[in-house]
């Protein structure tokens, strides 16, 4: 498969379950990131191994969000294993493409985090960092999903992240997910 094909592996240009092409880092502007996390399950649901880099204590992650296969790196300045200092923003890079390239290009990582990565290294650098992450995810197969509350952002900024990365409308994909579960649902009875 190449890249650009589908999660579903069809020819298609987009994912059937998301509209969701491979290669593509994706910004989900939405104050808590609750479409952001379905879609990562979603997808590692159909067979992408993933990746959850957070804010948030990692057990709780798992346990909240039912991930319990996936890797959750918490991004704190408390040492600790899988815990990764947010102004370390080089190799957290590294970890993102090392984990995707462990996974033969195909993974899929939740970056829920950019306001405190934001924080502790600023705007500019941040912005350097995604765009790092976003020129080797398209040539992969992977895909990335970065939930981000967009009242926490200069308008300008807000644009140069829009500009670079695929915003996804959170209303639109909200209902066809909700859509779909509950088609599942009604599949079962």
């Amino acid at each position: 498969m190449g890249v650009g094909e589908t999660m579903s592996g069809g020819n298609e240009d987009r994912a059937a379950s998301l509209d969701m092409t491979r290669g593509v880092c994706y910004l989900i502007e939405e104050k808590k990131p609750d479409l952001a996390y379905r879609m990562f399950r979603q997808l590692v649901g159909e067979g992408l191994p993933g990746l959850v880099i957070t804010r948030q204590y990692p057990d709780r992650v798992r346990r909240e969000r039912g991930l319990t296969d996936v890797k959750v790196v918490w991004l704190s300045h408390t040492p600790g294993e899988d815990n990764h200092n947010p102004t370390a923003i080089g190799t957290l890079a590294k970890t993102i493409s090392r984990f995707i390239e462990e996974n033969g290009g195909e993974a899929v990582v939740l970056l829920d985090g950019l306001e405190y990565l934001i924080v502790n290294n600023g705007f500019l650098q941040t912005l350097m960092f995604v765009e790092h992450v976003n020129e080797f995810v398209m040539q992969r197969k992977a895909v990335v999903v970065v939930p981000l509350s967009p009242g926490t952002l200069e308008e300008k900024e807000l644009a140069l992240l829009e500009r670079n990365l695929e915003v996804v409308e959170s209303p639109a994909v909200k209902l066809e997910l909700e859509s779909r579960e509950v088609g599942k649902l009604l599949d079962t009875y």
